[in-house]
């Protein structure tokens, strides 16, 4: 994964006539990236236009990690700072009509690869199968350097349609499905690694499912391995470095607002 800012910003310098008539309302207090990507996440599901932060609020970059952990879908980040003391965020989504199609897609590939009467951690393990089984990983994108969602190997569409994806695909494809699913999940980015899987909650203990390194290269057909299904972050961090402490909060965020 070449995974570079999804941030576009824009500054509006004072005095310009735009602002004195801009009518939208401020969002309620935030008090973490978090919180405010949760409201993102809500208006980019609802088709809308942006919410309008308190400046000193919100940190983009920031709000974009904590988005992209939750929202499955490959997106820009477009951050206006009006003269008021005020950003605007907006979520542009890569590919709309594609991403669309691929999660729906998803919601089939979760009907037909999970019961009812399946465990969590056994629709998690079906998910993760049929994830592999479908898709093979991309080793000529993997080799360039591109924005995350530039592509379609980079975002679910690219694992779920086109049936090639490097891990930030993977992860996204897996994020959908888990959602198809009923399941809570988020993605976790490594800039140290370069590299990005999933994570989730389980009887309030977070595990880790790293799609791609369970999908042999060159791809060997039906074999899945599970050397990276569910595992603890003790286990994790003998091979993998991510920032713990950010992606703990991000569950409990989100954790906190189904409750």
């Amino acid at each position: 994964m070449k995974r570079l800012a999804g941030i576009l910003l824009v500054l509006l310098l004072a005095g310009g006539a735009a602002f004195w008539w801009y009518p939208r309302a401020v969002a309620p207090h935030v008090q973490n990236p978090h919180q405010a990507a949760a409201l993102l996440e809500e208006d980019a599901r609802a088709g809308g236009d942006g919410v309008l932060f308190r400046t000193e609020e919100v940190d983009p970059d920031e709000v974009y990690r904590a988005l992209e952990a939750r929202y499955p879908f490959a997106f820009s980040l477009h951050a206006t700072v009006r003269p008021n003391q005020t950003t605007e965020l907006r979520v542009e989504v890569s590919r709309q009509a594609r991403q669309d199609q691929a999660a729906t897609y998803a919601e089939a590939l979760a009907a037909e690869s999970i019961t009812e009467d399946m465990t969590e951690e056994q629709k998690l393990r079906a998910l993760h199968d049929t994830l592999v089984w479908l898709c093979s990983y991309d080793t000529d994108t993997a080799a360039q350097t591109a924005p995350d969602g530039a592509s379609a190997p980079f975002a679910a569409d690219g694992a779920l349609l086109d049936h090639r994806a490097v891990c930030a695909g993977y992860g996204r494809a897996y994020g959908m499905l888990c959602e198809a699913a009923g399941i809570q999940s988020i993605y976790v980015a490594s800039e140290e690694m370069n590299h990005g899987w999933n994570a989730v909650r389980l009887d309030g203990q977070t595990y880790f499912i790293d799609c791609t390194f369970d999908d042999p290269v060159p791809d060997r057909g039906a074999y899945v391995s599970d050397q990276f299904f569910l595992l603890t972050a003790e286990e994790l961090s003998k091979t993998h470095v991510w920032d713990q402490a950010f992606y703990e909060q991000v569950l409990d965020n989100m954790e906190k607002e189904n409750s």
